[in-house]
């Protein structure tokens, strides 16, 4: 938490490689600390830990590409992996036991956050999670988030106003 996010991903990485020795994580990470809001740093982090937590109890994959970029307007971090996949309707079924709860408290996460969230997946040809959040525009001393067509602004609060 103290050294940032960035930070945080790669250790978390590295530990679950050590971990999971059969697992590769080959990630990019196309992003600087400051452009991270403060208040995602704790979701992104929660929504990577669930997803790979999730490979490596159900996935049987070898491979995992992690992306963190900035991409039109957005901040995105896409996990994907080389796994057998799963049915999607299946694992949200009332009939499957604890019926995707981990899936479904990273799509909160996301959500909840003013983000969005997205899994494919497909017998056979692995998943891809797809977690995106609007970037804040700054202009002097207002931060001006991008939320569908509307625009939400508030004042920031910088240290160089008060003496």
């Amino acid at each position: 938490d103290d050294l940032g996010i960035l930070a945080a991903i790669s250790w978390f990485c590295r530990e679950y490689e050590a971990t999971y020795p059969g697992i590769h994580i080959e990630k990019k990470i196309d992003m600087q600390e400051d452009e991270v809001p403060e208040p995602l740093k704790m979701v992104i982090y929660r929504i990577l830990q669930e997803a790979l937590n999730n490979i490596s109890k159900h996935s049987g994959a070898g491979l995992v590409h992690l992306f963190f970029r900035k991409t039109n307007g957005k901040m995105e971090m896409d996990i994907q992996d080389n796994g057998q996949g799963f049915d999607l309707q299946n694992a949200f079924s009332e009939k499957t036991p604890l019926r995707g709860l981990g899936l479904a408290s990273m799509r909160e996460r996301a959500e909840h956050s003013g983000g969005s969230f997205s899994i494919e997946s497909m017998k056979g040809k692995g998943t891809h999670i797809r977690a995106s959040w609007p970037l804040e525009e700054r202009r002097g001393d207002k931060v001006t988030r991008r939320r569908g067509d509307k625009e939400i602004r508030h004042h920031v609060m910088r240290s160089d106003h008060y003496d």
